[in-house]
C-alpha cells in the first residue's frame, strides 16, 4: 500500500508536471505577430545588416555532407537495433549471440567514424566558408 508521505510526493509532482504541461502553450499563445510571421524578423535583420546572401558552394557541399551524415546515422541505429534483436532472440545458439555481439561492436565503430567525420567537415567548412 502506498505511504501517505509518498502519496503526497506522487500528488505534487503529477500537479507540477501537468501545470507545466498546461502552461507553456497557454504562453505561447500571447505572442506577438513578430514571431509568427518572417515579415518583421526580415526587416530586423536588415537594420542590424545582415542581407540576403547567395548561397556558396560551401553551404551547398555542407547541406550534401549533413544530409548523408544523418542517413548513415539512422542506417546504424537501425543496424543496432536489429543487432540487439537478434541478440535477444538468439534462444542460446552460441553461434548467432558472436554475431550479434560483433555487429554491434562494428555498429558503434561505425558510429564513431560518423560522428568523427561529420565533426571534421563541420570544423573545415566553418574555416572555408
Amino acid at each position: 500500500m502506498f505511504k501517505p508521505l509518498n502519496l503526497i510526493k506522487y500528488l505534487l509532482s503529477s500537479i507540477l508536471i501537468s501545470g507545466i504541461l498546461v502552461a507553456t502553450p497557454s504562453f505561447a499563445l500571447g505572442l506577438k505577430d513578430g514571431f509568427t510571421s518572417t515579415s518583421n524578423l526580415n526587416g530586423f535583420a536588415k537594420q542590424a545588416g545582415y542581407t540576403d546572401q547567395t548561397k556558396t558552394p560551401e553551404y551547398y557541399i555542407g547541406l550534401l555532407l549533413t544530409g548523408l551524415f544523418s542517413f548513415l546515422g539512422v542506417i546504424a541505429i537501425a543496424l543496432l537495433i536489429y543487432s540487439g534483436f537478434t541478440w535477444m532472440t538468439a534462444r542460446g545458439n552460441e553461434s548467432k549471440v558472436a554475431k550479434a555481439k560483433e555487429n554491434i561492436i562494428d555498429v558503434i565503430l561505425g558510429l564513431i567514424f560518423i560522428i568523427g567525420s561529420y565533426a571534421l567537415t563541420a570544423f573545415l567548412l566553418k574555416i572555408f566558408s
